[in-house]
């Protein structure tokens, strides 16, 4: 199985959400303040940044994220962001006076792991909309959009790639594991999203 990282950043005994645990990987999880600070040998083909992030000590740590993304590591970077950690984030933007029509999301480009979902339903919680997200990170020009939410069409969900082949995947909203992503849910999205973030592309 690929070997992937889950950095914690909280809620120390806490562990990973069930869609991360049940996952075809061998998962690592490291406390965010224990990784390197200088780019080191790449150990991990996918990294985890969870919601509720530490964004202080992970923008202490750009300098070893950065390094694995350059060398071929995908990162599944969830939640708003305040204080941007890599190079081309940008902070959260959220949407002005959302209304109802604000809380749909729209499929902007074709991608497996979303392809497949029922869209009229799985970014609801418990059947509430207006969870999967309330604004962007907006991506840079660069980006890959998948996903928009609401009627400015914000990009809730976008990716760059690195020459080396490895995924910068930014979802601006909550954990994406708590969006259909349950053991009887068919397809799993957090499952059809690391299986293709850790496919070969170099």
């Amino acid at each position: 199985m690929v070997n992937a990282l889950y950095i914690r950043s909280r809620n120390e005994d806490e562990p990973p959400a069930e869609a991360y645990r049940t996952a075809p990987l061998t998962l690592d999880i490291v406390h965010v303040r224990d990784l390197p600070d200088t780019p080191a040998p790449l150990r991990h083909r996918l990294i985890i940044i969870p919601m509720q992030s530490d964004e202080i000590m992970l923008s202490r740590k750009r300098e070893w994220l950065q390094g694995a993304w350059e060398q071929g590591a995908s990162i599944l970077a969830n939640d708003i962001v305040a204080l941007p950690y890599m190079p081309f984030l940008r902070p959260f933007e959220p949407i002005p006076l959302p209304g109802l029509g604000d809380y749909s999301v729209e499929r902007h480009s074709p991608h497996p792991a979303f392809d497949r979902l029922p869209f009229d339903r799985f970014h609801l919680l418990e059947g509430m909309a207006g969870v999967y997200g309330v604004g962007h990170n907006p991506p840079p020009p660069v980006a890959k959009v998948v996903n928009t939410i609401g009627r400015g069409a914000y990009a809730i969900d976008w990716y760059i790639e690195s020459e080396a082949g490895g995924i910068f995947f930014c979802h601006g909203g909550p954990d994406i594991a708590a969006f259909h992503s349950g053991p009887h849910d068919t397809p799993n999205l957090t499952h059809d999203l690391i299986n293709w973030l850790v496919e070969p592309r170099s």
